[in-house]
């Protein structure tokens, strides 16, 4: 395997940002349109899941860092850059000191313009342009958990508020019950002494209307038997 073989690395499919000697910045695709937090919506309410807080997903890391690499790649300069030496460096094993300046001997025989000046100075664009994504990258998480933890609050509070006020309907209902068992417990002792006074009044009227009838009975009769 020759130095070129060793070095140069075409990747299938891969499309260079070549634009006749041009060195105008480019930006992620992925910031062209929403982030990857935006287009996480939650026009539903999503379902109670195990808590993961804290714990990193394999899933997300894949996601991010493809985006990251489809954003590095995108921002490949005209001509032979940092981009190219940091293919061949990291093809031919980034921690080989050797290859360092072996893909140094290879670029200046590309480009007798590379310098180390020059790869350390494209190397801070490239950082650059990273961390401008990873900020906005941030930025959008920062506000969705935001928004998030506003929405759980109003709704927290409001569910307070409703068993708030379902606890006082209920304590009202319980000293409303209490109320109406003692009631209850007590109506006999508040109608009794009437019912008892009336039915002494109705057993002595029947005792007094059959003493007088009785007696008149006894005249009538005594009227029948004495008097010729």
């Amino acid at each position: 395997m020759g130095l070129k073989e060793l070095f140069i690395v075409p990747k299938e499919g891969e499309t260079k940002n070549k634009k006749n000697g041009s060195t105008k910045e480019t930006k992620f695709p992925s910031f062209d349109s929403p982030t990857v937090f935006e287009t996480n919506t939650f026009s539903k309410t999503p379902e109670p899941q195990e808590n993961t807080s804290g714990k990193l997903s394999q899933e997300l890391v894949t996601k991010f860092s493809e985006m990251y690499q489809k954003g590095f790649d995108s921002l490949n300069q005209n001509g032979y850059d940092f981009y190219e030496y940091f293919q061949a460096v990291t093809h031919g094993g980034i921690d080989n000191p050797q290859i360092y300046t072996m893909a140094m001997a290879m670029a200046n025989g590309m480009d007798k313009s590379v310098t180390k000046e020059k790869l350390l100075e494209q190397a801070d664009f490239y950082i650059n342009e990273i961390v401008k994504v990873y900020n906005k990258q941030v930025d959008a998480g920062n506000k969705k958990k935001e928004e998030l933890t506003t929405q759980k609050g109003i709704e927290n509070q409001n569910l307070v508020s409703e068993l708030a006020n379902l606890k006082e309907q209920m304590e009202a209902l319980r000293i409303q019950i209490q109320d109406r068992e003692s009631k209850l417990s007590q109506i006999g002792n508040k109608y009794q002494p009437q019912i008892s006074e009336i039915e002494g009044k109705l057993m002595a009227n029947d005792f007094a209307k059959n003493k007088i009838v009785s007696t008149i009975e006894s005249v009538k009769n005594g009227i029948v038997n004495n008097l010729k």
